[in-house]
């Protein structure tokens, strides 16, 4: 994924590289004979406004706040540490992103889930999925 964002970045950057200006040329007078040798000065142009096309943002995404406990956070350092010793330096946003991206649905996802759903006090704890109520 950040490969296909690099290659469309810098295939933007090479278009733009490449744009040249479009030229106006004003066409040149007939010449007539050489007794007419006096040049009239051109009249100065008038200014046009060029509609240029919208710069590319330089942010990819959108910023996203969530709350971490303490042991998530040590997770978090715990991969960034493991990644500092492949000679990566990142940051906790690469760390959670590329964690992200490698996870798979299943069964280790949803015991994960569920136990941070426990640790979770914003969520309203709800009786689990086929659950039978007894009178």
């Amino acid at each position: 994924m950040i490969s296909k964002v690099k290659s469309t970045n810098v295939s933007n950057l090479l278009a733009a590289i490449q744009r040249k200006a479009p030229t106006h040329s004003a066409p040149e007078p007939p010449k007539t004979t050489a007794a007419v040798a006096v040049a009239e000065p051109e009249p100065p142009r008038k200014a046009t406004r060029r509609t240029t096309t919208a710069a590319p943002k330089s942010r990819v995404g959108k910023p996203v706040q969530f709350w971490l406990h303490e042991e998530d956070r040590q997770l978090v350092r715990e991969l960034a540490a493991w990644l500092a010793g492949q000679g990566f330096r990142s940051t906790d946003s690469l760390v959670i992103r590329s964690a992200l991206r490698t996870a798979k649905t299943g069964g280790e996802l949803l015991e994960a889930y569920r136990q941070a759903a426990q640790l979770d006090g914003r969520l309203k704890q709800h009786k689990p999925h086929g659950a039978v109520e007894s009178k």
